[in-house]
């Protein structure tokens, strides 16, 4: 990347080798005489980059397997949420079959008119009508005893029924309520089961992430994805109708850079135009591995432009109109003028210069004729 300089009287031309560059607007000028001449001064920084949708994603896998399906093309519209691929998940549905068939049958014997419930339910009532009878009898007996009627062992055997009964009573109680509660457990656990499975298997679609339209296809159906690889992306998806500039500046130049300077670019997709943007972002963090500046610029590009595609470009960093005269006319600080029809030696200030070219800052005027030295 090199900074340039170019001499414009009607239009920019950019060329990436040169450092200096100019359009001679005097073509009969002699090599050291000619007029003084008011040329158009721009300075700019090269950078190249490449055309990015503002809002492009790339759709890496979650999970490895094999492309089971592949729902859309490239140049397709696609909304948030859409499934547009999916990886294939045998096991996971051989899974989740048996949970939901384990499920089913928790709920079956869950149920209160299911056998099982019943069974449990009904044990409850036998011991607690059981308890009652008991209950009654012991009492009873009880009265019989305080009268003497019967005898201490009759009512001792009473009592003890009674406990017995209620002991029952309280086991019987006690499964029915372990046996809800445990299947309760199991059913739940089930569906944490269930819901984990689905939450996978939810990885194994592929889902566009944003309204946009398909802009790349990186795989076919029945290649292999491996999530654990950074680079296997599957989709990129974004508007190819709202597109940035990326560029990138070395790192030396990126102080003349500043949002809202004019940027011409050039891509050898359309050789002869130059698309002119301004600069919009400037990144605060170098690469330093490549050891440049993002800078982000919005660029007027025809509708067709493809996203992705490499370009070139000049950031115009100083842009005014000087007075210019061939280089070989000056010499030692000094100029060779005409005037009144009398060459004279004047002293000038000079400023930039080229290969061709001296600017002259002070000591001459627009359209006075420069006499060779």
């Amino acid at each position: 990347m090199n900074k340039k300089y170019l001499l414009l009287p009607l239009v920019l031309v950019l060329a990436a080798a040169a450092i200096y560059l100019f359009i001679r607007t005097n073509k009969e000028d002699s090599e050291e005489g000619g007029k003084v001449e008011k040329k158009r001064y721009i300075k700019s920084v090269y950078a190249s980059g490449y055309v990015d949708s503002v809002n492009k994603v790339l759709i890496r896998p979650e999970v490895s397997g094999y492309i089971e399906r592949i729902y859309v093309e490239e140049g397709d519209t696609v909304t948030k949420g859409q499934v547009i691929a999916v990886i294939r998940n045998d096991k996971l549905k051989e899974e989740l079959k048996e949970i939901e068939a384990k499920k089913k049958l928790v709920q079956e014997r869950m149920a209160p008119s299911s056998d099982y419930i019943r069974a449990l339910k009904d044990e409850v009532e036998i011991w607690k009508l059981n308890t009652e009878i008991e209950r009654k009898n012991f009492e009873r007996r009880e009265e019989l005893f305080k009268k003497g009627i019967v005898s201490r062992e009759t009512y001792d055997q009473s009592q003890k029924s009674l406990e017995v009964a209620k002991r029952n009573y309280t086991r019987a109680q006690a499964e029915l309520n372990d046996a809800t509660s445990s299947l309760d457990s199991e059913f739940n656990s089930l569906s944490a089961a269930e819901d984990a499975v689905k939450r996978e298997m939810e990885k194994h679609q592929i889902k566009s992430p944003v309204d946009g339209r398909v802009l790349r296809k990186f795989a076919e159906e029945g290649d292999y994805v491996n999530s654990v690889m950074r680079d296997d992306d599957l989709f990129s998806i974004g508007d190819p109708n709202d597109l940035e500039t990326d560029l990138l500046v070395d790192e030396e130049y990126v102080p003349l850079i500043k949002v809202g300077q004019k940027v011409l670019v050039t891509t050898d997709a359309y050789p002869d135009k130059v698309f002119e943007g301004k600069i919009t972002v400037i990144d605060r963090e170098a690469d330093r591995a490549t050891r440049t500046v993002k800078v982000e610029a919005d660029v007027d590009y025809p509708d067709n432009i493809p996203v992705g595609i490499t370009i070139e470009a000049n950031i115009i960093v100083e842009d005014k109109e000087g007075l210019f005269i061939s280089k070989d006319a000056y010499k030692n600080g000094s100029v060779s003028v005409v005037r009144d029809g009398k060459t004279l030696r004047i002293p000038v200030k000079s400023g930039f210069k080229n290969e061709e070219y001296i600017e002259i800052t002070d000591g001459v005027h627009e359209d006075e004729e420069i006499a060779p030295h």
